[in-house]
């Protein structure tokens, strides 16, 4: 190489190094509310973490699952909020780390009616028909991978969140439903008598914070002292009012917690 060419090739080096060191940081989570309730919930938090972290935040939502997942596995988010099965996956493909997550764990159950006699295990269910959120909402991913062969798995009535599983089941759209044990725990006496427990999953992790390779260790440490200050940070306050009801800030996590959560996705939903 010349001397000219080498110091072109040095030239655009260092354009690229500062380039790539000034580039904002992406926030985001999955397209499940509108474009505008999404800047509600995430545009404050990267108003904050903009000043705190010293780097541009912006959020950006995706249009819909397709583009949100392409652009995961394309490593293109640098702090993303969602589901721990995708930030397992995140952790092992990515190099993602794990800041923080929602308070509590989530298990989901698999109910049938009890005055129904031709469902009372789980296989009962094989080429059946279940209500459920679609997928690759968390709890209908650990009831799937409860079926080892896909092709007896139960077809999915899908329905929007967990009222309308409740009340998609209840109205005989399917003959099972899947939602969380905290959802079956809050019907009332009577509505949880005349249901059968088919199934329970594991306990899983709740919703969780990681962060890309981008994010650097500063950065990542003053990230979960926000989320996780006990007093809370107002830019977080609508996001966890729609989540947890109660709960005013997130909580510490342990990267064990999601070992082997990937499994839920790799090789059961298409190109994982």
């Amino acid at each position: 190489m010349n001397t000219k060419m080498y110091f072109v090739a040095l030239t655009l080096f260092i354009v690229n190094l500062f380039s790539s060191a000034q580039a904002d940081l992406v926030l985001t989570a999955p397209p499940r509310e509108s474009a505008a309730r999404g800047e509600e919930l995430y545009g404050p938090l990267a108003q904050v973490l903009t000043m705190q972290l010293g780097q541009t935040v912006v959020y950006e939502r995706a249009r819909d699952w397709i583009e949100y997942a392409t652009n995961m596995k394309a490593d293109l988010y640098d702090i993303i909020f969602d589901g721990a099965h995708f930030a397992a996956w995140r952790i092992k493909h990515l190099g993602h780390a794990p800041v923080a997550k929602l308070p509590g764990e989530l298990t989901f159950v698999v109910v049938s009616h009890k005055t129904d006699p031709s469902l009372t295990r789980l296989r009962d269910l094989i080429q059946g028909h279940i209500c459920s959120q679609a997928s690759p909402n968390l709890g209908t991913m650990a009831v799937l991978a409860a079926f080892t062969n896909p092709l007896i798995q139960p077809d999915l009535y899908e329905v929007a969140n967990a009222n309308d599983v409740y009340e998609a089941f209840k109205a005989g759209k399917c003959k099972a439903a899947v939602f969380q044990d905290k959802y079956m725990n809050r019907l009332s006496e009577a509505e949880k008598a005349n249901l059968r427990v088919l199934f329970s999953s594991n306990r899983y992790p709740d919703q969780t914070v990681t962060v890309s390779k981008r994010v650097t260790d500063r950065q990542r440490a003053v990230l979960t002292e926000l989320l996780t200050r006990p007093s809370g940070i107002a830019a977080t306050q609508e996001l966890l009012k729609q989540f947890t009801k109660q709960a005013k800030r997130f909580d510490p996590v342990r990267p064990k917690e999601f070992a082997g959560m990937e499994a839920l996705l790799e090789g059961v939903l298409w190109g994982w």
